[in-house]
């Protein structure tokens, strides 16, 4: 009777754990939703991929969003639980940790500094000097080929535009999927073609000082700059054909 009883209770353990199971698989293959912010910004067909105590990180077909619960309805945010003291906390242990990461960015800059002056200057012992990596390849005129101008700190573009060329500027983090697809294609426009150059901005997380300069809410997002560097077109999402599209604008339109 108890061996009766036992079996019973595994089988309804086992069919508890396959329901479970199959809700799971269910869930992970839901349907994506649409939201709707407060100033009426739609986000349509989205999929939800991480809940962070200020908002939620949406991703589409065209790439990947962070939107704050600020900027939605009180039902959204009743649903994903946001506390706005919790938000705030957030917030400064980011803001915090990224501020870490620009003085460790400083630092670096500083004894690279430090480094090349030596190696200019004659002061390095020739066998350090021998180990040096040689200098990327620069086309005259618009200096590196493809160049990573900022990794989450402020930047100036203008500094960076690559005057008399058509210029392509690329915000992108690594944890994002579709910009890893599309780089390797900016890379190729910008090695095959002299008259481009190609310069990239990692904004590392949605709360970094270049993210919130230049507005940055959904990536990748590539700026397309013509010769006299006025911009002529900006494109979210992994849409090459229409990067080529204003980047032909841009070579006649400067």
């Amino acid at each position: 009777m108890i061996r009766e009883l036992s079996r019973a209770v595994f089988r309804s353990q086992s069919k508890m754990k396959f329901l479970t199971l199959l809700a799971l698989c269910f869930a992970s293959v839901a349907l994506a939703d649409d939201f709707k912010a407060i100033d009426g910004k739609e986000y349509k067909n989205v999929k939800v991929t991480r809940v962070e105590p200020d908002g939620i990180v949406l991703m589409s077909k065209s790439g990947i969003s962070k939107v704050y619960f600020t900027e939605l309805p009180k039902a959204v945010q009743e649903r994903f639980h946001y506390d706005a003291a919790n938000a705030v906390a957030y917030s400064s242990e980011q803001a915090a940790g990224q501020m870490a990461l620009q003085n460790q960015q400083a630092e670096l800059r500083r004894k690279l500094a430090e480094e090349n002056n030596k190696y200019w200057t004659g002061k390095e012992p020739p066998n350090q000097q021998n180990k040096l990596a040689a200098p990327a390849a620069v086309v005259a005129g618009r200096g590196q080929q493809v160049e990573v101008i900022a990794h989450g700190a402020q930047v100036d573009i203008n500094k960076h535009l690559a005057l008399g060329n058509v210029t392509l500027v690329d915000f992108y983090a690594d944890w994002c999927p579709a910009c890893k697809w599309l780089s390797p294609h900016l890379e190729q426009m910008a090695s095959s073609d002299p008259e481009i150059a190609l310069r990239k901005i990692d904004i590392v997380n949605w709360k970094t000082a270049v993210a919130r300069q230049y507005h940055i809410g959904s990536i990748p997002q590539v700026n397309i700059y013509n010769r006299a560097g006025r911009l002529v077109g900006t494109v979210v999402g992994g849409d090459v054909d229409k990067v080529r599209s204003y980047v032909a604008q841009a070579k006649t339109g400067g």
